[in-house]
């Protein structure tokens, strides 16, 4: 049964308060517009100078941080320079993950957040196209095959993978952890991205989106090849192509995988952006919150209004145990679960309907 509307007045009330009312922050969604843990290690006169310093040096690392993650290498060249003060206006808020002092020492990481409106008006205004709503996850199980594909932890493939540091990307490249692998998966299975482990860990990990890269390493004495076979399952069926990286003068054979791996990773997060922002999806959505508290609705219209891929969301009906609220999303209807679980938010369809609660 769908929820009966109310009178106008009621429901402009409510939203009144949902959006005066007191930001409320999901405990552990990716937020787009947020830089984590920037190392910063400032020598000065006094520790306090110190600080203050390493608090414009650290704004000023992330902001570069940011629009690198959200652009295209191509757009970096003309990427604004800001000085302090105008990096300063750009932020929304400072946390302190990390700090030490001496007496004219700072070392410390702080996560930075940026007002997404004054990020995306500084692109705006030096016509730079990017791309700001995160992906689904992906899951990646690298296969090495030295005489024989295997999938494992101790091989110097899957550290290769392991060593690489995906702050920039808006595409999360995950990797399970080695503890995972159990007795080890048939590869076979793998190969095939499917199979009743694969899907465990899909589930594990809240995607169906696999990316298996199998390398195969030939040659040696500084002239070692590696050839890649990168295989994509998910919503978009299968897909498949090669690459080949030569080993460079001086490289280790360690060092080779290493770059390939980041090549890989970054070619994969640049195709994903120039999609994302050629496209231009808009899915409608009419979503049912059944409530405990009004807390508990003014959580929700607070992580939508910070999930980059939700346009719009609005009260539309209310009632004392059930909400039901209209928006739009920047993605297709199969990517809406996952995404919404980086902000806090579980959504997912029942007979027909888009129902929505706060993850806790």
């Amino acid at each position: 049964m769908r929820p009966k509307s109310l009178a106008i007045a009621t429901i402009l009330l409510c939203m009144s308060i949902v959006v005066g009312g007191g930001s409320v922050r999901a405990a552990d969604y990716f937020n787009p517009f947020e830089v984590r843990q920037v190392p910063v290690d400032v020598t000065a006169a006094t520790a306090a100078s110190a600080r203050n310093v390493a608090i414009g040096e650290a704004q000023s690392r992330a902001l570069d941080l940011l629009l690198r993650r959200m652009t295209l290498k191509e757009d970096r060249g003309r990427l604004p320079r800001l000085d302090g003060n105008s990096v300063s206006r750009l932020v929304q808020s400072l946390q302190f993950d990390e700090e030490r002092y001496s007496s004219t020492r700072y070392i410390g990481k702080v996560t930075v957040a940026f007002s997404p409106g004054g990020i995306r008006s500084l692109l705006g205004r030096h016509n730079i196209p990017f791309a700001e709503a995160p992906a689904n996850p992906v899951l990646v199980l690298p296969v090495f095959d030295s005489g024989g594909p295997q999938i494992s932890a101790s091989n110097a493939w899957w550290s290769a993978w392991a060593r690489q540091d995906w702050q920039e990307n808006l595409l999360s490249l995950t990797l399970p952890r080695a503890g995972e692998l159990g007795m080890g998966p048939g590869v076979g299975e793998v190969m095939q991205g499917s199979g009743p482990w694969v899907e465990a860990l899909g589930r594990r990990y809240g995607t169906s989106e696999v990316i298996v890269p199998v390398a195969t390493l030939r040659g040696a004495g500084g002239q070692a090849r590696l050839t890649v076979n990168i295989r994509q399952y998910g919503v978009a069926g299968e897909q498949s192509n090669n690459i080949e990286v030569a080993q460079m003068p001086g490289e280790t054979v360690d060092a080779l995988l290493i770059r390939a791996a980041r090549d890989i990773g970054d070619s994969l997060t640049y195709s994903w952006k120039r999609n994302a922002m050629a496209g231009q999806v808009k899915t409608p959505i009419i979503a049912i919150l059944d409530l405990s508290s009004l807390r508990q609705l003014i959580t929700v219209k607070e992580r939508l209004r910070q999930a980059s891929i939700i346009k719009d969301p609005l009260v539309v009906s209310l009632a004392s145990h059930r909400a039901v609220m209209t928006m739009t999303a920047a993605v297709p209807p199969e990517q809406l679960t996952g995404a919404m679980v980086q902000y806090g938010i579980d959504l997912a369809q029942r007979d027909g309907d888009w129902y929505l609660s706060p993850r806790r």
